[in-house]
């Protein structure tokens, strides 16, 4: 792959690039840092691939086209000497070698000149610190491995924003919706996540946050190490394996308690979708966010009992079916993304 000769538009065509950009990890950061180090005319169009597939928005600029100065040396061309004196061919050959020379000279030195101006554009865009985002949408979930190592299970509906300069001064992520975490330990530098209005402090564990949009509350579960957790308040809590944190949007209230059913919390990171005493309406909304589809309701028809059960890696189908027979009602899926549900004739 000839990447030094990559315009913009070949890198965002570029597998193994956009891998890099979605789903970097410390081999393929070291492979593009390495890169660029030897390629530093190439950042700029590095930069723009990136904010073309990340969709993250950033100060761009403009190198100096060739146009620009193509034009100044026309004019220098076009220029007429006010004396014209009279040559033998010999000298008057000798005279246009000495201009060209001149006029070469004169390119040369202002070719210089703006490759070391756009070097300088180049070093200073390197060092801008840009935005990643992974984003998955509804129906689809990922796994990330961070610069530092870190793996990073992303749920449905869900994304996680970090720096590019993550790991030199600290180790900050922002997320939203619903991810599993298991951190690579380091004393020195904390992980952080920033999820609504919590910040996540650890060392090396793994955890659970969902924090939706549109949800009443965000959730904070420790499957194995210790976290720390704080509100915009300034409450601080920490937690230990199998505490649950639960803060409430609306009436800013925090409740700490242990969790019972770890499984049904964290059991979509392992494909499970289960269900716990679970009205229809919650049972719907965790299938429209699994399988990415839309759910209605005959007008008039109220779907009534509880839900519990469990259903690993199985088909949409499979799932509908279970629930159908439990609610005695019949359903047909109409398309791809939509499905019906009315009342058992």
């Amino acid at each position: 792959m000839k990447y030094e000769d990559y315009r913009v538009e070949d890198f965002i065509k570029d597998d193994f690039f956009v891998e890099w950009v979605n789903n970097p990890n410390s081999k393929s950061n070291e492979f593009w840092e390495k890169w660029m180090s030897s390629y530093p005319n190439q950042v700029s169009n590095i930069l723009r691939a990136q904010q073309f597939i990340t969709s993250i928005e950033y100060d761009d600029f403009e190198p100096l086209r060739e146009d620009e100065y193509i034009e100044m040396f026309e004019n220098l061309l076009k220029k007429k000497s006010s004396i014209t004196p009279k040559h033998t061919a010999k000298k008057t050959i000798t005279f246009r070698l000495k201009v060209a020379a001149s006029i070469s000279i004169l390119f040369l030195s202002f070719l210089a000149f703006l490759w070391h101006t756009n070097q300088q554009d180049v070093l200073a865009a390197s060092k801008q610190v840009v935005q990643f985002s992974k984003i998955n949408p509804i129906g689809q979930k990922s796994l990330m491995t961070l610069p530092d190592g870190s793996k990073i299970k992303l749920n449905s509906g869900s994304s996680l924003t970090y720096n590019s300069d993550f790991g030199k001064k600290d180790r900050t992520v922002e997320l939203k919706g619903e991810a599993f975490f298991d951190i690579t330990k380091n004393p020195a530098s904390p992980f952080i996540i920033r999820s609504g209005e919590l910040l996540t402090k650890v060392l090396g564990t793994s955890f659970n946050i969902r924090s939706y949009d549109g949800e009443e509350k965000i959730q904070v579960l420790v499957v194995r190490g210790e976290v720390s957790v704080s509100d915009d308040l300034g409450s601080s809590f920490i937690l230990n394996p199998k505490d649950i944190l639960e803060y409430n949007h609306y009436d800013k209230n925090v409740q700490k308690t242990t969790c019972t059913d770890i499984k049904n919390v964290i059991g979509w990171k392992d494909g499970i979708l289960s269900f716990s005493n679970e009205t229809f309406n919650e049972v719907a909304l965790k299938i429209q966010k699994w399988y990415g589809v839309d759910i209605v309701v005959e007008d008039g028809f109220n779907v009534q009992g509880e839900y519990t059960g469990e259903y690993q890696n199985m088909s949409l189908e499979k799932v509908m079916d279970g629930i159908s027979f439990a609610s005695a009602f019949d359903y047909k899926i109409l398309s791809e993304n939509k499905i019906f549900i009315y009342k058992k004739l």
